[in-house]
C-alpha cells in the first residue's frame, strides 16, 4: 500500500507541476485560480498535500512492523540501509515541497534548511547562496527549489525501488520462507505476490477508512485533519503564529534542535537519528557476534520484548505529538526545563535503537536461565523438606511402636543405635 500511495503521490505532483509558477506573490492566486478553472484541480492538490501525512504514516507503520517482527536479524544490510536512506531523503523532499507553498511557514521552513545546510560548512561565508539564496522566498529561490522537488522524487522511487529489490529478492513466495526462490517459473513470483498483497491492503484499508468515516461523520466537512495537530489550552499563550507551528512528522527533529544546548549538538541527534534506523542490522551484527549459539527469541512470543517495543512507540508518539515551543526548552543557566516525559521519550528513543534492543534475548535467555535454575532449586528444596516430614512422622510411628524390638544379641544396644535401626527402618518403608 505505501508503494501505491508513493506513485500516486508522484502523478499527482506531477499535474501540479503544470500549474505553478515561482512567484511567491502569485502562488495562492494562481492556486485558486486552478481550483475554480482546473477539473479536479482542488481534489489533485489535497490529494498531494494530504498524501505527505498518509506516507509518512504508512512508512511508520512499515517500520515499526519490521521492527516488531525482528526482520534486521535476517534482512539484507543493504536493503536496510537503503530504506532508512530513502526515509532521510523523504523528510529533505517534504521540506522543499512546504517551501513551495510560499507561506510563513513555508519562509520559515526555508530559513531552517538554509541554516542546516550553511552549519554543515562551518558557517564560512555565504555557501548557502548556492542554493538558498538569501534564505528567504524570492523567485529565483522558488526556481531553484521547484527544479529540486520536481526531480528528487524521482531518485527517491529509485531508493524505494532498490530497497525493495534487496530485501526481497531472496523471499520465495511459493514456500513462503526466507529462501532463494528457485526461478523456474515465467515470472518473478516473489513480485507478483507482493504487488498483489498491496493492491488487497489497500482495498480492505479504502473499505475501513470509509466505513469508519462514514458511520462517525455524516457531514463531509466534519471530517478533518487536527489529530495530527495536537495542542494544549495552556499554550495558546506562548504561541503567537499558529501558521507557523511545524508538521507533526517534523516535531521530533526540531525538538530536538530546541531541546539541546547548541545547534551542532542537535545536528548530532538528528543525523544519529536516521543513522541509527539505518543501521540496525550492523549494529545487531556487531553486538551478537559472538552470541551466535542463543537462539532468535519472536518478540511476538516475549512479554518483555512486547512492553519494551510498546514504551518505545509511546516515546515515538510523545515526540511527534507535541510543539517544540511552550512544554520544553533549555535554559543556559537551569539547563533542561519543561515536560520530563519528552525527555524521556527522546532518551529511551535513542536507547532503545542504539542497545536495548539489540540485547533483549541475551536479557531474557539469562534471566530464563536464572529462574529455571531458582526454581528447580525451590522444587528440590520442598521436595525435600515434604519428603523429610514424611520420613519424621514415619520414624515417629516406628521408634515408639511397641512392636518394634530388637533382636537378643550379646551387644548392648545404646540409644543412639536403635535411633539408627527406626530411622533406616523409615527410609525403607518410604522407598516402598
Amino acid at each position: 500500500m505505501l508503494l501505491l500511495v508513493i506513485l500516486l503521490q508522484l502523478l499527482s505532483g506531477f499535474f501540479l507541476g503544470w500549474y505553478y509558477v515561482p512567484e511567491p506573490g502569485l502562488v495562492i492566486e494562481l492556486r485558486e485560480e486552478m481550483f475554480n478553472d482546473t477539473r479536479f484541480g482542488s481534489e489533485v492538490f489535497y490529494m498531494h498535500v494530504r498524501g505527505v501525512d498518509v506516507i509518512f504514516v504508512l512508512s511508520y507503520i512499515h517500520i515499526l512492523k519490521k521492527i516488531y517482527l525482528k526482520n534486521y536479524v535476517t534482512a539484507e544490510s543493504d536493503g536496510w540501509l537503503l530504506g532508512g536512506y530513502a526515509f532521510f531523503w523523504f523528510h529533505y523532499i517534504v521540506a522543499l515541497g512546504i517551501s513551495l507553498s510560499a507561506t510563513h511557514l513555508s519562509d520559515l521552513t526555508l530559513t531552517i534548511i538554509a541554516n542546516i545546510f550553511w552549519s554543515v560548512f562551518n558557517f564560512t561565508y555565504k555557501t548557502y547562496y548556492i542554493i538558498f539564496t538569501n534564505k528567504h522566498l524570492n523567485t529565483d529561490q522558488l526556481t531553484r527549489i521547484m527544479m529540486l522537488h520536481y526531480f528528487t522524487p524521482w531518485y527517491y522511487l529509485y531508493l524505494v525501488k532498490l530497497h525493495v529489490l534487496f530485501c526481497h529478492e531472496s523471499w520465495d513466495s511459493d514456500s513462503g520462507e526466507n529462501v532463494y526462490e528457485d526461478k523456474s517459473g515465467s515470472y518473478i513470483s516473489w513480485f507478483y505476490d507482493a504487488f498483489l498483497k498491496e493492491i488487497q491492503d489497500a482495498w480492505y484499508w479504502s473499505v475501513y477508512i470509509f466505513s469508519y468515516f462514514f458511520m462517525h461523520h455524516f457531514n463531509a466537512s466534519t471530517v478533518n485533519y487536527f489529530f495530527f495537530e495536537r495542542w494544549n489550552i495552556s499554550e495558546l499563550d506562548e504561541i503567537r503564529f499558529y501558521g507557523v507551528a511545524p508538521h507533526w512528522y517534523f516535531r521530533p527533529l526540531m525538538g530536538l534542535l530546541v531541546v539541546s544546548p547548541s545547534h551542532y549538538e542537535g545536528l548530532m541527534w538528528m543525523a544519529l537519528w536516521f543513522i541509527l534506523l539505518a543501521s540496525l542490522p550492523i549494529i545487531y551484527n556487531l553486538y551478537n557476534s559472538n552470541n551466535t549459539y542463543l537462539a532468535v527469541i519472536p518478540m511476538q512470543s516475549s512479554l518483555l520484548q512486547t512492553i519494551a517495543f510498546l514504551i518505545f512507540m509511546l516515546s515515538m508518539y510523545c515526540t511527534a505529538s507535541m510543539l517544540p515551543c511552550g512544554r520544553y526548552y533549555y535554559a543556559p543557566e537551569g539547563g533542561y526545563v519543561g515536560n520530563p516525559w519528552v525527555k524521556f521519550s527522546y532518551q529511551y528513543a535513542y536507547l532503545y535503537m542504539a542497545w536495548i534492543i539489540h540485547h533483549l534475548d541475551i536479557v531474557e535467555q539469562y534471566c530464563f536461565q536464572y529462574s529455571r535454575h531458582i526454581i528447580i532449586k525451590c522444587s528440590t528444596m520442598m521436595k525435600s523438606n515434604r519428603l523429610n516430614k514424611k520420613r519424621t512422622h514415619v520414624f515417629g510411628k516406628i521408634y515408639f511402636s511397641k512392636d518394634f524390638t530388637i533382636k537378643p544379641s550379646k551387644v548392648v544396644f545404646t540409644n543412639d543405635y536403635k535411633l539408627g535401626i527406626a530411622w533406616n527402618s523409615s527410609i525403607r518403608y518410604i522407598n516402598r
